[in-house]
């Protein structure tokens, strides 16, 4: 009884409190009642209430000391161990709270809602094997229990079951078609399935009995940005800052559908709220980066990549984006230095190669800058912008027979482009093979008539090459 004595009752001390005399009610006076018969008689009942009135007004450890007295004197009391498991789950004391579910489980397993608390336990300690047996046992004995069928939807979705998570929340319909929350998870479900459609269709659904969640908003604008309808995203988005205007990525996203319509000073506007909200967000700090070098400002885009590497600097893409602002700006070797910042973080972007290869040919670095190339290709063998470019690198380092291979790949991936046969016409002639040389040339008037002026080669070759070198 040791418990017992060391309550502290609100009939004493708490009662004369300011604070607590202010919060009274008809109910707090009865328990107050109920705690003064405590001290002299052990009613159940009246244990009960007090229990429960703890327990609901979220004051757990007094909970716990009044079932801790009940279960002295009623150990055998199956509601009693449950409602203990229950105040130390609510205490986030799970490893106990299993112990003493089980207890209530062996005085009766027959109580379903024993089994689904117990799943939710389990779910809590990321035992989900476990908790999902729980549910299924409570399943067994009550096939249309809608908690367990629920539960072990959430269960599923966090062990990335989805199928299986979005079959729950079907059956949870099935019992129940008005369930609001069996359709917004089944809208996060479809969404993670790309069922993007249905994705949509269930959130709408859910929002016809819940118009003021604002997550479900944002969530089905979430699915709409993936579908490529962003102006539907953008009224999903906004429907959701309505609700909630101090929802930081709510802007942040609405402002990525404004990018991808092309409205970058729209995107720019939001992406600002977002930065008022969360003043530290890379990703946001990067976007705005991005809008700003759409825009052709450089210098701005230049401060918000670098902000945005402060914060996160490894992020490649942002080393990238820098990069690309430094290169429009003609600013070579800062350019370098970001590509070669990014590359650290990843090595397989072939862009990233492509402009680390055109800044090192812009300063003349040839070998560096063909060694780049090479990656280019090797990353993205059909890219014959990049075989040119780096056809026209091993031209300037005058290793012509590699840069002719070059141009051979940039003519199988596009046949119909005249520039290859110009540059090929160039090499022929710089190594003095001169009916190769009018061949190429009269394939790449072919392909650009417009380009074509007579000629007579043995006159006019000065105009010829004249013609190749400024093209």
């Amino acid at each position: 009884m040791n418990d017992f004595e060391s309550l502290d009752f609100l009939g004493e001390e708490d009662a004369n409190n300011g604070e607590r005399k202010s919060k009274k009610s008809e109910e707090l006076e009865k328990i107050l009642k109920l705690e003064e018969e405590a001290k002299k008689s052990f009613d159940p009942e009246n244990l009960e209430q007090i229990i429960n009135f703890y327990f609901d007004n979220n004051e757990y450890e007094k909970a716990l000391s009044y079932v801790n007295v009940f279960l002295d004197i009623y150990p055998y009391s199956t509601e009693a161990w449950h409602k203990k498991a229950l105040i130390l789950d609510s205490l986030g004391k799970f490893d106990e709270a299993i112990e003493y579910f089980d207890k209530a489980i062996l005085l009766d397993p027959t109580d379903t809602e024993i089994f689904i608390n117990k799943g939710i336990t389990l779910d809590n300690l990321d035992k989900f094997e476990p908790a999902i047996d729980c549910f299924q046992k409570a399943i067994e004995m009550e096939p249309e229990n809608l908690d367990a069928v629920f539960n072990m939807g959430l269960t599923f979705e966090k062990m990335e079951k989805f199928v299986e998570a979005a079959e729950c929340f079907e059956n949870v319909l099935k019992i129940e078609k008005e369930h609001k929350d069996a359709y917004y998870e089944l809208g996060y479900c479809f969404d993670f399935l790309d069922m993007m459609k249905e994705s949509v269709a269930a959130y709408d659904k859910h929002l016809q009995y819940s118009p003021m969640n604002y997550t479900a908003w944002y969530n089905r604008g979430i699915v709409l940005n993936r579908m490529g309808r962003y102006l539907k995203a953008i009224e999903s988005y906004e429907m959701c800052l309505a609700l909630r205007s101090n929802f930081s990525s709510a802007w942040y996203n609405c402002g990525n559908a404004f990018a991808a319509i092309g409205r970058l000073y729209k995107a720019i506007e939001y992406y600002q709220k977002a930065l008022d909200l969360k003043k530290t967000d890379s990703f946001t700090l990067h976007n705005m980066g991005n809008a700003y070098e759409e825009l052709g400002d450089y210098d701005t885009a230049i401060r918000y990549f670098t902000e945005a590497i402060q914060i996160d600097p490894q992020n490649y893409e942002s080393y990238y984006g820098r990069g690309n602002c430094y290169f429009n700006l003609c600013k070579y070797e800062k350019a370098l230095e970001d590509f070669n910042s990014a590359l650290i973080l990843c090595k397989d972007y072939s862009e990233i190669w492509y402009l680390k290869a055109d800044s090192e040919h812009a300063l003349g670095r040839l070998e560096d800058a063909i060694k780049s190339y090479e990656m280019v290709v090797k990353l993205e063998a059909s890219n014959y912008d990049a075989w040119y470019d780096y056809g026209c690198a091993l031209l300037d380092a005058k290793l012509f027979d590699h840069s002719l291979k070059a141009f051979d790949k940039v003519i199988k991936f596009h046949p119909y482009w005249s520039e290859p046969y110009y540059e090929k016409a160039k090499i022929h002639f710089l190594k003095e093979e001169i009916e190769s040389g009018i061949d190429m040339l009269e394939k790449a008037f072919e392909l650009s008539p417009e380009d074509r002026f007579e000629y007579d080669f043995n006159k006019d070759w000065k105009k010829i090459l004249s013609f190749l070198i400024k093209r």
